[in-house]
């Protein structure tokens, strides 16, 4: 009877060797809760509320002849031969078909989430505010912020998905796929639905709107002379 014992036991030791260990990862543990709480310093500028609030009608009614004045004739839209505004408008099909531009939403949404100065000197703002104030613990490249409260995350990429964590502001990690990213239009917003994984390790969906990378779309106001202007409208690092 001790033989059999000690064969069985012999046994489940063998076994036990040849499991591998679980691997953990991000997606598995998840990673330290953290929420981005938004902040707009442009309402402590008077003279910038002014320009600003009229720069947004501007938007809203997507008049790019009036916007062009707050434009800088030098702004900065991407990491290599800009050609200024003339390449600016061109880029974003502003200069034959404008109301059609994807500028609008992009800008739109940028605009919507607030400012922060972006000098000592407070003569210069930078939309949106995680641009500045993404904590430096998380890897820009790898994390993102949800820019609301009650955000959803879907259990797929559909808004008639089930609900699987509801989150404020929170820091969460987008995963990458090499395959296209469902479209949808929710509450008259055009985008499309972005897999993250939160800090407490699910994994789902959030609509591209209530999400954005302290990396992505920017836009930087400054004040020349005793004008503001925007100069700079532009994406990565």
């Amino acid at each position: 009877m001790k033989k059999i014992i000690v064969i069985f036991i012999t046994l489940l030791i063998s076994a036990a060797a040849i499991i591998p260990a679980p691997v953990y990862t991000d997606e598995v543990k998840g990673f330290k809760k953290f929420q981005l709480i938004p902040q707009d310093d442009s309402v402590k500028d008077k003279e910038f509320s002014i320009f600003i609030t009229k720069f947004k009608k501007d938007v809203k009614s997507r008049n790019i002849d009036s916007l062009k004045k707050s434009i800088s004739p030098d702004i900065s839209w991407s990491f290599g031969d800009n050609e200024g505004i003339k390449g600016f408008l061109k880029n974003w099909k502003l200069d034959k078909n404008p109301k059609n531009s994807p500028f609008w939403d992009e800008i739109e949404k940028v605009l919507s989430l607030g400012s922060v100065f972006y000098n000592d000197e407070k003569t210069s703002h930078a939309f949106p505010y995680l641009f500045v104030t993404f904590p430096a613990d998380y890897d820009q490249f790898q994390f993102a912020a949800l820019t609301g409260k009650k955000i959803n995350i879907r259990k797929e990429a559909s808004s008639k998905s089930a609900v699987i964590e509801t989150l404020d502001y929170e820091i969460v990690k987008p995963v990458p796929s090499p395959e296209a990213r469902k479209k949808e239009t929710v509450s008259g917003f055009r985008g499309e639905w972005i897999e993250v994984t939160t800090a407490s390790g699910k994994t789902g969906y959030v609509f591209s709107r209530y999400i954005h990378s302290s990396i992505g779309y920017r836009a930087i106001f400054e004040k020349k002379g005793k004008t503001w202007m925007m100069t700079a409208f532009i994406s990565g690092d």
